[in-house]
């Protein structure tokens, strides 16, 4: 009985820190990541708004979890990318 109780718990720890993946989740993750530029002045934060929008659709579309965004930084680094640098063709 004490080692069910010692996996439900260890189950329910888990189930508690798993955030939903969905498009809001996506950017405020783009937000977290750069908030650095953002607080050193080296992107607006509308400007951030708008870039963080972009990746959001595009990481949601092509990922079904954050682990799995995560684990592909590459890609990761290519849809920043685009995303910059169609906010900065909108000028």
């Amino acid at each position: 009985m004490k080692k069910l109780s010692i996996c439900a718990f260890t189950i329910f720890l888990f189930s508690c820190n798993v955030q939903p993946w969905n498009k809001e989740a996506a950017k405020k993750w783009c937000i977290k990541d750069n908030k650095k530029y953002i607080e050193e002045g080296t992107v607006t934060s509308e400007k951030a708004e708008k870039i963080c929008d972009c990746v959001a659709e595009k990481m949601y579309a092509k990922y079904k979890s954050e682990a799995e965004l995560n684990a592909d930084k590459y890609n990761q680094m290519l849809v920043g990318k685009d995303c910059v640098e169609a906010i900065e063709a909108e000028k």
